[in-house]
């Protein structure tokens, strides 16, 4: 591993764990390490609005014995054949060990920025209303077709009454039949896939919660719908959109579900009697019949 990478690995492995301070400062040296590295501890901790003892704290905490020691490891990153030390762009000789260094560090990259992204109130606005919805569609094409599936399968494995359209033809049919009551959640990288967009406008129509999860702040589908979630993630190189987000969607499903199960006091019960009911499926028939 080059200087470059330990210092990439050092921070996205310790962000998770950083107080709201030491974040700050991780974002300033995450958004411009290159630029970082010309700081003083007082400029950095000034571009930070916080202090220099949280300076010195994140340096300590990635491993350094103190800003100086990561001041020069970031100045290293400007020698490093001019690409960025946080560009994980995957390139065509990248042998398959370093392409998979580069999709862990673009994942929990995207998955930390989803985090910061995500509006308290507007979690626990789409909780509440999935925690009393009559029926709950999940919409989405392609691969946020398949964060679609997901959410519905971890929605009825807590008894509750979903379905998971994966086409746009279908999705407008379901979105035209929802009432009040009723919540969608659509599923959509750019926010401007016309069939999501449609569903949700006529579920809208029909007096449905409308939820939006999309990196589109502006698109269509955001402005379409009763809550929008923003989820971080971009488009390069041989990354496309649809691996840019489908982490981060799933990021925010998880979240939602667990929100929903602490909501619900019927789900924990539904969740041990799905498992219970297929439990003895986990072992197979042959072992079975010799037992």
């Amino acid at each position: 591993m080059t200087e470059v990478d330990d210092v990439r690995t050092r921070l996205l492995a310790a962000i998770p764990r950083l107080t709201p301070t030491g974040l700050r400062v991780a974002h300033v040296i995450r958004d411009d390490p290159t630029g970082a590295a010309q700081l003083t501890v007082n400029e950095l901790a000034e571009r930070a609005s916080t202090s220099t003892s949280a300076v010195v704290r994140l340096a300590k905490a990635l491993g350094y014995e103190g800003y100086p020691q990561l001041r020069l490891a970031l100045a290293a990153t400007s020698k490093h054949d001019g690409s960025p030390v946080f560009a994980t762009d995957i390139n065509a000789d990248d042998p398959l060990a370093k392409v998979l260094y580069k999709l862990t560090a673009f994942e929990t990259e995207g998955m930390v920025a989803t985090a910061d992204l995500a509006d308290p109130s507007t979690m626990a606005a789409v909780v509440e209303a999935l925690a009393h919805a009559r029926r709950v569609e999940l919409i989405g094409i392609g691969a946020s077709g398949l964060v679609a599936m997901d959410m519905a399968q971890k929605l009825t494995r807590i008894g509750m009454w979903c379905g998971a359209c994966t086409s746009e033809d279908d999705a407008i049919v379901r979105g035209s039949l929802l009432e009040a009551g009723d919540v969608v959640i659509a599923f959509s990288h750019s926010g401007e896939t016309a069939g999501v967009v449609d569903a949700v406008e006529h579920a809208a129509g029909r007096r449905a919660t409308t939820v939006a999860v999309t990196a589109g702040a502006q698109s269509r589908l955001a402005r379409a719908a009763t809550h929008t979630v923003l989820v971080a993630g971009r488009e390069d190189g041989f990354r496309s959109a649809a691996m840019a987000s489908r982490m981060s969607q799933l990021l925010i499903v998880d979240a939602l579900y667990v929100g929903v199960l602490q909501r619900r006091p019927s789900a924990a019960a539904a969740l041990r009697r799905t498992y219970d009911a297929v439990a003895d499926r986990r072992i197979s028939r042959p072992v079975r019949r010799a037992l």
